[in-house]
C-alpha cells in the first residue's frame, strides 16, 4: 500500500480540521467561502491550528500505536488526558469539547467502563467519526476488522446508532481509499457489502441511504446540520473545575 495515502489521511484531517475552525459553530449558508486557512473563529486559533477533533484523533493514533491494535479503555484514558492536561492539543490546553465526549468521559471516571458513550438518538453527533482515520489506517489490511473495530471506537464517547454505524461505513470507505480503489469503486452502493462485508441493511436508516447515495441527490443547503450535544462550546477542563464558552 502507497504510504502517501496513509500521511494524506491523517495530513487532510487536520488540514480540514484547521480550515473549518474558522468558521465554526456559525449556520450553513451565514458566512463567504472559506478558500484559505485564515485560522480566528471562536476560539481565535492561528492559521493551521487544529481543534479537538485532530486531538482526539492523535490520541487514538497514539493509542493504537502503543497497543498495537484496539484498546478501548487505554483510547478513553487518552481522551481524559486531553481534557485534563491538554494532551495532544495545539494550545496545550484542552480549549473545546463537546458534550457528547464530555459526559462519556465524566461517565468512565465515574463508572470505569469505556464504553461510555450514550446510546441516546439525539446525541449522534459527528464526534466519533471526525476523529476515525486513525483506524482503518491501522486495520487496512483486513477490511472486515476495520469497521468491527470503527464500532468500537465510536463506542467510548458516541454509542447512538447513527453515530456507531456512520463510522462503519466510512471505515469501509477509507481502507478502500488506502488500498488504491477508485472513487468509483468505493462509493458505489455495493462496495461495503462486497468489500468489508458490511451489509447495508444492518444499518441505521439514515445511514444506509447514504451507503445507497442519497447524498449524490442533496443540494447544499440539504445537509443535516450536528446534532446539538455535538456542536456546543461548553468546555469544563477537570483539572481546573472551570467551564469555557457558552
Amino acid at each position: 500500500m502507497n504510504r502517501h495515502r496513509f500521511r494524506g489521511a491523517l495530513l487532510g484531517l487536520a488540514t480540514g480540521d484547521a480550515l473549518g475552525t474558522t468558521v465554526e459553530f456559525k449556520p450553513r449558508g451565514s458566512f463567504a467561502p472559506v478558500t484559505d486557512i485564515v485560522g480566528g473563529g471562536p476560539f481565535g486559533l492561528e492559521p493551521g491550528q487544529w481543534t479537538d477533533d485532530t486531538s482526539m484523533a492523535l490520541c487514538l493514533a497514539d493509542s493504537l500505536f502503543a497497543c498495537d491494535g484496539s484498546d478501548p479503555a487505554d483510547q478513553i484514558e487518552r481522551y481524559l488526558s486531553w481534557w485534563r492536561d491538554g494532551t495532544n492539543s495545539v494550545t496545550g490546553t484542552c480549549f473545546d469539547i463537546g458534550n457528547t465526549v464530555r459526559s462519556a468521559l465524566v461517565r468512565y471516571r465515574e463508572t470505569g467502563d469505556p464504553v461510555a458513550g450514550s446510546a441516546d438518538p439525539r446525541s449522534a453527533g459527528n464526534g466519533s467519526i471526525m476523529r476515525l482515520a486513525p483506524v482503518p489506517m491501522c486495520f487496512a489490511g483486513d477490511p472486515v476488522a476495520a469497521v468491527r473495530e470503527a464500532a468500537g471506537s465510536s463506542r467510548t464517547t458516541h454509542g447512538a446508532g447513527e453515530a456507531v454505524d456512520a463510522c462503519r461505513l466510512l471505515a469501509a470507505v477509507l481502507v478502500g481509499f488506502l488500498r488504491g480503489f477508485s472513487k468509483a469503486e468505493v462509493l458505489s452502493a455495493r462496495f461495503p457489502e462486497e468489500f468489508a462485508r458490511l451489509e447495508t441493511d444492518s444499518l441505521a436508516p439514515e445511514i444506509r441511504k447514504l451507503a445507497r447515495g442519497s447524498y449524490k441527490d442533496l443540494r447544499r443547503t440539504e445537509g443535516r446540520d450536528p446534532a446539538p450535544s455535538d456542536r456546543a462550546a461548553t468546555v469544563q477542563n477537570p483539572g481546573q473545575g472551570r467551564s469555557f464558552g457558552p
